[in-house]
């Protein structure tokens, strides 16, 4: 490939072949051969194909060439790369956003950003990632596009880690520009069947991250969008309930809970865990018993869904099924928001697999964490009776990636009385952000296990059928979209759940999605940092990431479980936004 420079200035032309070509028939003339005998070797008919043949290439390389000066001329000219990132695309209601960096004395704090264009809002060197936040004070931050390579320290024993090797890409290209100021391209699949390699052992070659790729002709296989993307923007923490501890306004959404039980821990009765009446922080009990294993709504009615915050130190929204979590990620565009969305501008949806995978391998590279482990967030508010029905709390984080759950009251998480519990605004609380600086993004080890859009095929039971309605009716056929992905499924009813948990491991050939890159098959502590992984099989068909407080060493960023989808109360979600 071409650098730059040698693009932009490549004017000139060497030597041609047909001159080289005449240079060696005259030497061959004065060592005695005569051009006769040169002309029944055919060698002027094959100089003559041989200059057209060049001739034709050099107008494709120059072609080539010329589309991509253009491509990189007109990126630029519309704003979309700042030179080393694609830049932020801020939408309706969003607000660029700095830090004031915490210290060894002092908190951080949110600072405005007076010009987007001359403000060093975000340096990606240095760990500061893009920040931008919504009317209700939900935070987001921005993944810009990548490619990437895996160095494993043992590729043979993914459990024993490694690092990404990231290359930020131009706008909604898939080139970058190497060390040596080169332009150069990164693979992508191209075709359903096409095995894609990022295992640096075996490839030199950089992988386009599928989250930012349109895939719309591979039939969105690895969790791609309808669209090339220059970037997504991620909240900054896991959904948790307005008014929780943060001054956002509290409004119905048009979508309304569809479980009128949930799953219950012991701390609300039994001493186990057990099936009991639909609940919530905010809501209260919106349904009642009737018999044994009989419900039914209070007052005949179902309750509408209020809009979640994405802010720190936020009481997780926990007790919604995936289902009702999949519809409510889809609608924070929706026209009575609190975000200040416009719904031709922006899209919501809840975070896929792919998208997870982004802020993964973007974590552990040399823009975020790298090589640390993230610290867990092992807070809980269960024996809190001034806070019925929460478990955990946004933004905070133990002394270390193993510590235990610590119970406590947000009283004194405010306040900084909890022994060896921080805050994200904490110098010692960055260490659970995925940049280890206040600018990354929290919560994704420890507190709630996070659901995401992504099943297995050929969902039979009932039961995970009302649990995953929505995610089962948006991929029809078992084929994925844009907003769900599906994975093969290879089980044998005679199988073990063990078993059944391999088979379907093994068929997975797909990248980008922090599941199969990052661990061995198994149950487990087989994922990087011997964080939990366990595989979807039938009874379990759905995707959660990053483990909760309760996981202690078990938990990470890197960490996987399959669940059946059931409203759950240590269970919650995180949504991601593209601009439309």
């Amino acid at each position: 490939m071409f650098s730059l420079r040698e693009i932009k200035g490549m004017k000139e032309n060497g030597i041609t072949l047909v001159a080289l070509v005449i240079t060696i028939v005259i030497l061959l003339i004065l060592a005695g051969i005569s051009i006769s005998t040169l002309s029944n070797t055919g060698i002027f008919k094959k100089a003559k194909d041989a200059k057209q043949k060049y001739e034709n290439e050099q107008k494709n390389e120059k072609s080539l060439i010329s589309k991509y000066q253009k491509e990189i001329v007109r990126q630029d000219a519309e704003g979309k790369w700042d030179g080393k990132v694609n830049k932020p695309e801020l939408m309706t209601g969003m607000r660029a956003i700095e830090f004031e960096e915490p210290t060894d004395t002092t908190e951080g704090s949110v600072k405005s950003v007076n010009d987007i264009n001359t403000s060093d809002w975000y340096n990606y060197d240095e760990k500061k990632w893009a920040n931008a936040q919504t009317e209700d004070g939900s935070m987001w931050v921005w993944i810009p596009r990548f490619a990437y390579k895996i160095i494993y320290n043992d590729s043979n024993d993914k459990s024993k880690g490694g690092i990404f090797d990231i290359v930020f890409l131009i706008g909604t290209t898939d080139n970058y520009i190497d060390d040596n100021g080169n332009l150069q391209i990164a693979q992508r699949q191209t075709d359903k069947n096409q095995v894609i390699e990022t295992d640096s052992t075996k490839t030199n070659k950089y992988t386009v991250h599928p989250a930012f790729t349109n895939e719309s002709n591979i039939d969105y296989q690895n969790g791609g969008w309808d669209k090339e993307l220059t970037g997504i923007w991620a909240a900054k923490f896991e959904a948790g309930y307005a008014s929780g501890n943060n001054n956002a306004r509290v409004q119905e959404s048009e979508i309304l809970y569809s479980q009128n039980t949930v799953v219950v821990s012991g701390y609300e009765g039994y001493g186990q865990l057990h099936n009991d009446t639909a609940r919530n922080w905010l809501d209260g009990e919106y349904s009642i018993k009737k018999g044994e294993n009989l419900y039914e709504w209070k007052n005949k009615e179902q309750t509408k869904i209020k809009y979640p915050t994405f802010q720190g130190l936020t009481y997780s929204m926990n007790y919604i099924s995936l289902n009702d979590a999949y519809l409510i990620s889809k609608t924070l565009n929706g026209k009575y928001n609190i975000y200040g969305f416009k719904e031709k501008e922006t899209d919501s949806h809840l975070m896929k697999s792919s998208e997870w995978g982004a802020i993964v391998y973007l974590t552990k590279s040399k823009y975020g964490l790298e090589n640390r482990d993230i610290l867990i967030n092992n807070v809980t508010l269960n024996s809190d009776t001034t806070t019925p029905y929460v478990y955990a709390v946004t933004g905070c984080s133990g002394d270390s990636a193993d510590s235990d759950e610590v119970g406590t009251t947000i009283e004194k998480i405010k306040n900084k009385q909890q022994a060896g519990i921080y805050t994200w605004t904490q110098l010692k609380g960055t260490g659970a952000s995925t940049t280890g600086t206040i600018y990354g993004i929290y919560d994704t080890s420890g507190g709630l296990f996070e659901r995401n859009a992504g099943r297995i095929e050929d969902i039979n039971s009932d039961f995970l059928k009302q649990t995953g309605t929505a995610l089962i009716e948006e991929t029809a056929n078992n084929k994925s979209t844009k907003y769900v992905t599906v994975y093969k499924k290879n089980e044998e009813n005679s199988q073990s759940e063990e078993e059944k948990i391999a088979s379907n491991y093994n068929v997975n050939n797909k990248y980008g999605d922090a599941l199969k890159e990052i661990s061995n098959v198994g149950v487990g502590q087989t994922a990087w940092n011997d964080d939990w992984f366990k595989y979807l099989f039938s009874d379990k068909a759905y995707i959660l990431h990053g483990a909760t407080y309760e996981y202690g060493k078990n938990a990470g960023i890197m960490a996987m479980a399959c669940s059946d989808g059931n409203s759950f109360y240590s269970n919650g979600f995180r949504a991601v936004l593209v601009s439309k």
